[in-house]
């Protein structure tokens, strides 16, 4: 049964991200505590520099390509819809690194992290493929598994037999780890690949993939600068100590997003069948329900966030990351709000609205961009956080307006207000019981596990999770 698949699949992509939060966290903070603040700092950014770069490299393929390989009814013609893209890219990114090394005293940009951006971008389009062909088991072993415990690995094993610690080395140990995934992804797709000729370049239905892919890449690079045009405009008004900070606390509050990356790799294909086979009330159901799952998830990370910041920031880095805690709890709000509302952009998407989505993108860009221009300049970290979050809230609103409008799609029903309702009423009752006296020198994760199981337990008490959403993965079965 494909609901079976879907589940199983789901579950798959949820253990492969969780398994690589924690071994980030890991990673992130040995090398906090190794480099220190300013240089850790420095670090995130030039990992938000190879991320940027490699973006404009896959030409706005790591979007496209999903929707066009799960339309594909043929298994030859899915192999040469990435076997062309894959070509593309390579020579596209190849090109750029070309460039930016010819005028590097312009750029300024360090050369192991240069060269990273090549292979980073062509492992995030083989992610792209995996999702298309519904190949999860690919994208968890290669990029979760194997991926992120290689760079630990790496880590730890060059600084067993080296006195030292600097930001250069760790840079061409992060080249050696993005090298290894590379290599890991073109063994495991050979046999995806197959060879083409000119006429497939100039077929019909390819034009008219390259013509939807066009605006994705706007809007491919338009979401890149979106969530990193914070750290390079604080790079030029704030301190190294106070980018170190909030690089911390935007690599936590940015786990909340990994929510919908866990489901929007199976549910971008299912989705894009569905409303090009014209059945959509089962999108709606679809969208509504995942909505719905997205926010509950959300507000387990969201609320434990909320409630013991400065714990969480002593845990996973130090004390001295502690002073970050408000720029936390804001960014995590934004976050909240973004992944409670589910997927607004992957829905017109899925309707084949790329260029919808480019002006959407660039609007909310260039609102993000004024606010943080003046956020950071006169409010430092505070203002990046609270730009980041109205930016967000704009960016939502207006794909939600675009889908009623435009394609008549509203992918909410009454399930998700009632939900949202008891979620906030949740939230009051347990802030009341945290001002209670006797709880006050209980373990904070032990006050995590009692808030999270009153919160389950409140949703089942009100009948926000039921019988209903077992039943709801039975859309995906066409049931």
């Amino acid at each position: 049964m494909f609901v079976n698949k879907t589940v199983k699949g789901s579950l798959l992509i949820a253990i492969g991200t969780i398994f690589k939060i924690i071994l980030s966290l890991l990673i992130d903070k040995y090398l906090a505590l190794q480099l220190g603040v300013d240089s850790f700092g420095q670090y995130k950014y030039g990992i938000t520099t190879v991320l940027l770069l490699s973006t404009f490299g896959t030409l706005g393929f790591n979007s496209s390509v999903i929707r066009e390989i799960a339309i594909q009814k043929s298994l030859v013609n899915k192999k040469k819809v990435l076997s062309i893209v894959l070509f593309l890219i390579s020579i596209a990114t190849a090109i750029g690194i070309v460039i930016i090394f010819s005028f590097n005293s312009f750029f300024n940009i360090d050369i192991p992290f240069l060269l990273a951006t090549f292979f980073f971008g062509i492992n995030t389009v083989y992610n792209s493929i995996y999702s298309g062909l519904e190949k999860p088991k690919n994208k968890v072993l290669i990029s979760d598994f194997l991926g992120f415990t290689l760079y630990l690995l790496f880590l730890v094993v060059f600084f067993q037999f080296e006195n030292t610690f600097e930001l250069k080395q760790v840079s061409y140990i992060y080249l050696l780890y993005v090298f290894s995934v590379f290599v890991l992804n073109v063994l495991g797709s050979k046999k995806y690949l197959t060879t083409f000729n000119k006429k497939d370049l100039t077929a019909k239905d390819f034009k008219k993939f390259i013509k939807y892919t066009w605006p994705l890449y706007g809007v491919s690079i338009l979401i890149v600068l979106s969530a990193n045009l914070d750290k390079f405009i604080l790079n030029f008004f704030v301190s190294d100590n106070e980018l170190g900070l909030y690089y911390a606390v935007f690599n936590i509050s940015n786990l909340l997003p990994l929510i919908l990356t866990i489901l929007v790799f199976l549910y971008l294909p299912i989705m894009s069948n569905f409303l090009k086979s014209g059945k959509q009330n089962k999108a709606i159901l679809l969208s509504s329900f995942s909505s719905k799952w997205t926010m509950i998830m959300a507000s387990i990370f969201f609320g434990a966030i909320l409630f013991y910041t400065e714990d969480i920031l002593k845990l996973l880095y130090s004390n001295e990351f502690s002073e970050g805690a408000l720029v936390l709890k804001i960014l995590a709000l934004g976050q909240w709000i973004n992944v409670s509302l589910g997927f607004t952009g992957q829905n017109l998407l899925a309707l084949g609205d790329s260029k919808s989505q480019l002006y959407i993108r660039t609007i909310s860009f260039v609102i993000g961009a004024i606010l943080l221009f003046l956020g950071v300049k006169y409010y430092g970290n505070i203002g990046a956080s609270i730009s980041i979050l109205i930016a967000l809230l704009c960016s939502n609103i207006i794909q939600i307006a675009v889908l009623k409008v435009k394609h008549n799609f509203v992918g909410y029903r009454k399930q998700n207000i009632y939900t949202l309702i008891v979620i906030l009423v949740t939230g009051g009752v347990l802030s009341y019981i945290h001002k209670l006296n006797f709880l006050e020198n209980l373990n904070f994760l032990f006050m995590i596990f009692m808030d999270t199981s009153i919160f389950i337990v409140m949703l089942w008490l009100t009948k926000s999770i039921n019988e209903k959403d077992l039943r709801a993965l039975k859309i995906t079965d066409g049931k």
